[in-house]
């Protein structure tokens, strides 16, 4: 049976919560999220972290799913544990990208969970689960990478019940008098999770009732191995691939790769179309087969991949390059005015955003809000602007600092975007990226004498 003792041994051998994290737990009503949740109240105390709720009602299945929104409601004030619910509309957000529901319904909630900004999101996925998305990824074509099953950590997301069982989790609801409501879309077999939940699993272990251990024990090994293969990989791109020139072009050096075997040359050749793409969505192993076999082709010789990016052969090595773009005319700057008074201003961006700043009492209590942040003004130490990103911008992080670019980029931003975000600059330094974060350095500290008060909110003016 599913303790608090086994969960929290599993949370600090994956290193999943540090003391003072906030964590956001994705709570549907059903069994695997309320029993996560209950086990989340009871170790979050010992182990130090401030767990939060947010139940995103999908728009689907009517009046059930209201009920489901008002029993997670009342379950977390019984706990007394925050909970945000947030209503949307997956059926018309599959239907305008050309998603399944499933699939849709997914990327909603995971958006909605970093819009958050939390230490750690907390998701109730459990061993049949991680079963299931082996098999659905070998079932539609997959690399290594989507043999590994779900791993108990990717990035800042946690699974604490990832080596437990449904039928472990249904125990402990049960022994602690847990109820939970039932998602009828669970039956529904045009779903192919379902199909594979609720016809393959039980048909393989007719075959061997210990196939979804086996299972599990394979995606442990083929993921031990990816590691090992991904190490070598880093290396080997380390050493072949010029990235001096980025982001005008990328240098692949083909004498590097000459010896390699086959799956570090994929493995290679897909991080620099990503590098040159700046994402990774929508690149396949179509792509990157064609481009390894670019190596081999006579120099001149050159593909299109995703995104604008070109591919060619030069005596050898490949070049990686956006399309030409159109020069644009740069986006006006606004000179960040505070008076001294106290007074607050106000300044509309070009992008119809309205700023608002003053100065402002220093306090211990800074809530953390997307879009207004306390700043430290003395560290500002040029004339700050409200502007666009340039080449060589980079942000202040606890230890060092990172390219505008990079983080762009971990926050998921599309390439195309990336110009028009308007970000508060001190020089060449990010101070404040709406939505996103301010500067390490800019923070208010024991030491800071004058606090700015900055927010920014969207104008009721059309």
């Amino acid at each position: 049976m599913i303790t608090a003792e086994k969960v929290m041994k599993v949370m600090t051998d994956h290193r999943m919560a540090d003391r003072g994290d906030r964590i956001i737990i994705g709570v549907s009503g059903g069994a695997d999220s309320m029993c996560l949740l209950f086990l989340m109240s009871e170790i979050s105390k010992s182990m130090g972290f401030c767990p939060e709720v947010i139940h995103v009602h999908h728009g689907i299945r009517g009046r059930s799913a209201d009920e489901d929104e008002s029993y997670v409601r009342e379950t977390c004030e019984k706990l007394k544990i925050s909970c945000k619910s947030i209503r949307v509309d997956v059926p018309s957000f599959a239907e305008r990208e050309g998603l399944s529901e499933e699939e849709a319904g997914r990327i909603l909630r995971y958006r909605i969970f970093e819009e958050e900004k939390p230490d750690k999101i907390a998701i109730a996925h459990h061993s049949e689960d991680s079963a299931e998305t082996l098999l659905f990824n070998l079932f539609r074509g997959t690399g290594l990478k989507g043999l590994t099953g779900i791993r108990p950590v990717s990035g800042n997301i946690i699974r604490p019940l990832i080596f437990f069982t449904r039928e472990e989790i249904e125990e402990y609801c049960r022994e602690k008098g847990i109820s939970y409501r039932t998602d009828e879309t669970n039956g529904d077999l045009s779903y192919a999770r379902n199909r594979i939940r609720n016809n393959i699993i039980p048909e393989a272990e007719k075959i061997n009732s210990s196939a979804l251990k086996h299972i599990l024990e394979a995606a442990g090994k083929i993921g031990e191995a990816r590691e090992f293969i991904e190490k070598e990989a880093e290396e080997l791109f380390k050493r072949a691939a010029d990235l001096s020139d980025m982001p005008e072009k990328l240098v692949l050096k083909g004498e590097q790769l000459k010896e390699s075997p086959g799956i570090l040359k994929d493995s290679v050749v897909k991080r620099c179309i990503v590098a040159a793409a700046g994402r990774e969505k929508d690149i396949t192993s179509r792509h990157v087969e064609e481009t390894v076999m670019l190596l081999d082709s006579s120099s001149g010789k050159m593909i299109s991949l995703p995104y604008g990016i070109n591919v060619r052969n030069n005596f050898g090595d490949l070049i990686f390059s956006g399309k030409e773009k159109d020069q644009r005319e740069a986006l006006p700057e606004i000179p960040l005015a505070i008076r001294d008074d106290g007074e607050e201003i106000r300044d509309r961006l070009p992008d119809g955003r309205i700023f608002k700043g003053r100065f402002c009492e220093k306090t211990d209590d800074i809530p953390n809000l997307p879009y207004t942040k306390w700043l430290d003004y003395d560290k500002i130490k040029d004339s700050a602007v409200w502007r666009t990103r340039r080449s060589g911008d980079r942000i202040s992080i606890k230890g060092g600092s990172k390219k505008l670019k990079e983080l762009f980029i971990e926050e998921k931003i599309p390439h195309e975007e990336r110009d028009s975000i308007y970000f508060l600059a001190d020089g060449s330094d990010a101070v404040w990226i709406p939505g996103m974060r301010i500067g390490h350095k800019y923070k208010v500290t024991e030491e800071t004498k004058r606090v700015l008060r900055v927010s920014l909110e969207e104008s009721s003016v059309p």
